[in-house]
């Protein structure tokens, strides 16, 4: 079914026009909280003394809960609240965990105050929209969805007869239905619980963030105490957020000498008339918009094995964004690299799982028989030798990548085996 029969199918049950909110010192000022049972939706102040005593998302959440919970109140009550909040540090991409969203609600496991964490775009959309936490309360009649237009400065809870209740499906019907075009989707975020979470306790919470170069939505779950549960009892099928995210959503004020300098690891290489052209084709198929410049650089990376000088000085051009500002992205992200990388690259885990089982000794092996430390490139431009911390496959310790292969119990003595089928341009085997 197309996603125009779906929402033309939709009914508004309860609407809000709000205008989007500056944010201050990471605040936005704001809580919007949400009935389902009688449609109220309401914005509520931020005071100081939540932002003094109960800072963060965990924080903001207990706060919230104390507001709504009454003694002898059950998992299962119209009353019991979901809360959503992020941190005064959502969306700051300069440091890791900034996409956390906590959610807290009594848990049907325990039945008590339970909260957990998940990644995404969803703290962060609701940050740039204008609100720090988020309350839902209520149950509806009827399976709705809520939907919350950042752009267009608009709350709705809507009753939603089509879609699907399955996580993956229902977050790309809404990321297609809520999106422009094509790019748009990844400013569309959808939380949702599925129909598994009808029948158990257990059931957890999806936060979908589209994936632009697979072309799916994915999700990641907020896992503890049931809490999807708790969203499907409320009659909830999904809960979607729009917002285009802020140009630059946050920004690192750069040096004001910063133009004096350069990199020292920085290619100084110029650029040809059709290497330039490659590299403008890049910014193109992104519209040369500022808010695409990690995926520019990205697609830069994959072709060129680097981002050069020549590609930095041709995105600030393209895109307005600063150097300073594209330097430190291309520093931040281990993804990216200053220096041109080899054909093939290999990345040996050095997390404690692969360290016990002898990363170090693989890590020498690779040293030795490519004659060139970790962290460098051979000189024929065939392989990088890098460390890495984790590549999120313990149980196979240790663990080596090559590329995009990864190899899963490698000894000292499957080294020369996997260089020589790389050399030979194939794969591990």
């Amino acid at each position: 079914m197309d996603t125009a029969t779906m929402r033309a199918a939709h009914e508004v049950l309860a609407e809000l026009a709000f205008e989007p909110a500056l944010l201050s010192k990471g605040y936005a000022g704001r809580t919007l909280r949400i009935d389902l049972s009688s449609g109220d939706l309401r914005i509520l102040p931020v005071t100081e003394q939540m932002k003094e005593l109960w800072i963060g998302g965990k924080g903001f959440d207990l706060w919230l809960m104390l507001q709504e919970v009454r003694a002898g109140m059950r998992w299962d009550d119209p009353g019991n609240p979901l809360c959503f909040a992020s941190g005064p540090l959502g969306g700051v991409t300069s440091f890791s965990g900034a996409g956390k969203t906590i959610v807290t609600s009594l848990s049907p496991m325990t039945d008590s105050v339970m909260d957990c964490n998940v990644g995404g775009y969803f703290g962060p959309f609701l940050k740039f929209a204008g609100f720090d936490a988020l309350v839902v309360t209520g149950r509806a009649d009827d399976d709705v969805i809520v939907v919350i237009d950042g752009d267009r400065g608009r709350v709705t809870i809507e009753r939603a007869p089509l879609e699907s209740v399955d996580a993956h499906v229902i977050s790309e019907e809404l990321a297609a239905m809520y999106a422009v075009d094509e790019l748009d989707r990844r400013n569309v975020s959808v939380v949702s619980a599925g129909r598994a979470a009808e029948h158990t306790r257990m059931g957890v919470l999806n936060f979908s963030f589209w994936d632009w170069r697979r072309r799916v939505a994915r999700l990641k779950q907020a896992g503890r105490g049931g809490l999807g549960t708790v969203f499907r009892h409320k009659r909830l099928k999904a809960l979607a957020i729009k917002r285009r995210a802020v140009s630059p959503a946050w920004s690192v004020e750069p040096s004001p000498v910063a133009h004096l300098t350069t990199p020292a690891t920085t290619t100084a290489c110029t650029c040809a008339r059709d290497e330039q052209a490659e590299l403008r084709a890049i910014i193109r198929k992104w519209n040369d918009d500022p808010d695409y410049v990690i995926e520019m650089m990205q697609d830069i990376q994959q072709r060129e094995r680097h981002i050069s000088k020549a590609a930095i000085d041709l995105l600030c051009a393209e895109t307005g964004v600063p150097r300073a500002q594209l330097y430190h992205i291309a520093t931040f992200y281990k993804a990216f690299s200053l220096e041109p990388r080899g054909e093939t690259v290999i990345q040996v885990c050095v997390g404690t799982a692969c360290h016990v089982k002898g990363a170090a000794r693989i890590v020498d092996e690779f040293e030795r028989s490519l004659g060139v430390p970790r962290g460098k490139t051979t000189a024929d431009g065939k392989f990088t030798l890098e460390e890495v911390a984790c590549l999120g496959a313990c149980a196979l310790a240790p663990v080596v990548r090559v590329n995009d292969e990864v190899l899963g119990e490698v000894r000292v003595q499957d080294v020369e085996r996997i260089l020589a089928a790389h050399r030979e341009g194939g794969r591990h085997d």
